[in-house]
C-alpha cells in the first residue's frame, strides 16, 4: 500500500486524468490509496454521508486540438468511444474500494481541460502520472508540466512505477 499519507482535512476530492498509460494508472493507484486513508464523517447510524465520502474523479480528455485535418466528426466520435471504454474499465476495476469513483470525458486541450474540470468540480488535489521524457517532448513540455504550471489547485506528480522496483 505504501507509506501513510498525512493530508489536510480539506482534501475530499482527487482528480486523476488518465490516458490509460502505466503512469496514469500509477497516479490512480496512489490517489485511491490517499482517498482510502482520508477520514470519513459518518451520520448517527455510522454510515458515511455522500458529502463526506472521499471521491476520486477519473477524467479522460479527448484531445481534438491537434491536426484539424485529422479529426472529422466520425474520428471525434470514435475517440470519445475509446475514452468511454477506458474510464468504464477503470471504474469497474476499482469499484471495490471505499471511495466514490466518478468518471468523465471531456474534449479539448488536455492541460486546459484538466485545470478547468478541477475548478468546475471543486477538486482539492490533482494526481498526475509522469513518464521519463527526453528530446523534443521534454523541451516542449508535457501535459503534466502544463497542469503544474497552470493549476491553482495542489498537484501530486506520481512517477511511472518500475516493475523492477516492486
Amino acid at each position: 500500500m505504501g507509506p501513510t499519507i498525512h493530508t489536510d482535512d480539506d482534501v475530499r476530492t482527487i482528480l486523476v486524468p488518465t490516458d490509460g498509460s502505466p503512469a496514469s494508472r500509477a497516479a490512480l493507484s496512489r490517489a485511491l490509496s490517499i482517498a482510502e486513508q482520508l477520514p470519513t464523517n459518518a451520520d448517527e447510524s455510522g454510515t458515511a454521508t455522500d458529502a463526506e465520502t472521499p471521491a476520486v474523479h477519473v477524467l479522460a480528455v479527448a484531445d481534438t486540438t491537434g491536426d484539424p485535418l485529422r479529426f472529422d466528426s466520425s474520428n471525434v466520435h470514435e475517440l470519445e468511444q475509446l475514452k468511454e471504454q477506458l474510464v468504464a474499465e477503470i471504474a469497474s476495476a476499482y469499484e471495490d474500494h471505499d471511495v466514490d469513483v466518478t468518471t468523465a470525458i471531456r474534449r479539448g486541450h488536455p492541460a486546459q481541460t484538466i485545470v478547468q474540470y478541477a475548478a468546475d468540480n471543486d477538486i482539492d488535489l490533482i494526481a498526475l502520472g509522469r513518464t521519463g521524457q527526453t528530446g523534443v517532448t521534454r523541451l516542449l513540455g508535457s501535459t503534466t508540466d502544463r497542469v503544474v504550471r497552470q493549476s491553482s489547485i495542489p498537484v501530486l506528480v506520481v512517477p511511472e512505477s518500475n516493475p523492477d522496483e516492486e
